[in-house]
């Protein structure tokens, strides 16, 4: 009974999935109790950052399985696939950039290139850390957990960006101040997250299905939350009127979520003919 249960994976899928979407919440509670802590570098928010890797890690030493895990940086005959991962950001980015340029509905303030370019290597370099616990969560355990028990693809992608984005819950929430809610409410970031997340999930899943390895999904990740986020968000380079957020964000407005999914559906396409030749 006692390795029946440890070889149990659905069993140990949705304690994973539990624990991960209370983990925010138990942080939440952690603050709570310990007040005076530094906005936004909370116990609780490092909590709710560690606890899912930390689950996952747990979960492998019972079952005594890291086969899946994506520790090997596997770069012989994946570095192309390195490349597309740290491209996809900067160059959706500025397809979006030059196109509301041309459209002339954004704002673009004076800026010197050496400077900003500067602020993304510094952002680049401390998300990496920050998406080593990230990824080797969703994509070290959560998706090959999911492949392991045979889910189909569209329903993989499904789950895996809605526990990604719902884990979120707690920063969007209470964790984040005020200030990032001035255009949207949080309940309305969080609706955003989860589809916005969904639509991301197919290509952090192909990019870790051709590759067979979780590197390059952090360093997708790293440049995502540098390259676009340090060129609107940050340093605010450029800005744009609420509509045009909207559509045009190269991070979570419609035109770029759109595009970020027709690049996860052609590596998935990519990723079956691979399986396919291989057979």
């Amino acid at each position: 009974m006692v390795n029946k249960k440890r070889n149990n994976p659905k069993l140990h899928l949705i304690i994973f999935v539990l624990l991960v979407l209370l983990s925010g919440w138990i942080g939440v509670l952690l603050d709570s109790i310990l007040k005076e802590q530094p906005e936004g570098n909370s116990l609780g928010m490092g909590l709710w950052l560690v606890l899912p890797l930390l689950t996952a890690i747990i979960l492998r030493i019972i079952r005594r399985d890291w086969k899946d895990m994506g520790i090997n940086p596997n770069f012989k005959g994946n570095i192309k696939w390195y490349l597309v991962a740290f491209a996809i950001y900067p160059f959706v980015t500025i397809v979006i950039v030059v196109f509301v340029l041309l459209l002339g509905v954004t704002n673009l303030s004076n800026f010197e290139i050496s400077s900003f370019f500067s602020l993304v290597i510094v952002s680049v370099a401390g998300n990496f850390i920050k998406n080593i616990f990230e990824e080797f969560s969703w994509r070290g355990y959560l998706t090959p957990k999911l492949i392991e028990l045979k889910v189909n693809d569209w329903l993989l992608y499904l789950i895996s960006g809605l526990v990604w984005a719902l884990w979120h819950a707690a920063y969007y929430m209470v964790f984040l101040p005020n200030d990032y809610f001035e255009s949207i409410s949080r309940l309305g970031m969080l609706f955003s997250g989860c589809v916005l997340m969904v639509c991301w999930t197919i290509m952090y899943v192909e990019i870790f299905r051709l590759t067979k390895s979780v590197w390059p999904c952090v360093l997708m990740h790293a440049i995502e939350d540098a390259f676009p986020t340090v060129l609107v968000t940050i340093s605010g380079v450029i800005t744009f009127t609420k509509n045009g957020d909207f559509w045009l964000n190269p991070v979570s407005g419609v035109a770029a979520t759109i595009l970020f999914l027709g690049i996860g559906l052609f590596l998935r396409s990519i990723r079956i003919k691979k399986e396919h030749l291989d057979v």
